[in-house]
């Protein structure tokens, strides 16, 4: 452990200590010394105990500092901006869906199917146009599963 202190150098103080302090008085002195010994470890201990509790208290310090920065950016607060905006963005867009009354669908003239010359003219008015019309601009919006779930769940009411 000591590099330079080894079997024969402890014999020598040992010696050295029998003869100064005499063969009496040796085992007080070891007594003394290991108590000395114990006393300064058991301040090392203290010593180093209370340099880990500075760095704890550090680390609390330094982790109490993050945790106001991160009160104080509230990042909820600005997803729920971040969302809102993108709404609003899409809400700006004029790629909408056709509005039933007008007739368009994105800038464009809608196709409105034309009532069959041999029909009832009371039967079918312009109302039943446009919701027919309107019922067809959706079908075509429709992801292409859910359009073929209406066309068996339509030919299944018919039947």
């Amino acid at each position: 452990m000591n590099p330079g202190i080894g079997a024969p150098e402890l014999l020598v103080i040992f010696i050295l200590a029998l003869v100064v302090v005499g063969p009496r008085d040796l085992p007080l002195m070891m007594r003394k010394l290991g108590r000395a010994i114990a006393q300064l470890r058991s301040m090392a201990r203290d010593f180093q105990r209370s340099f880990e509790e500075l760095g704890r208290e550090a680390e609390m310090e330094e982790l109490r500092k993050e945790i106001q920065a991160l009160k104080n950016s509230n990042p909820v607060g600005d997803v729920s901006r971040e969302i809102k905006a993108a709404e609003n963005e899409l809400r700006d867009l004029k790629v909408d869906r056709p509005h039933p009354r007008t007739g368009t669908f994105g800038g464009t003239a809608r196709k409105v199917p034309k009532s069959d010359p041999g029909a009832d003219a009371a039967s079918t008015t312009d109302g039943d146009a446009v919701d027919r019309a309107v019922a067809e601009d959706t079908e075509q919006m429709l992801p292409l599963d859910q359009r073929e779930d209406r066309k068996t769940a339509s030919g299944n009411d018919a039947s």
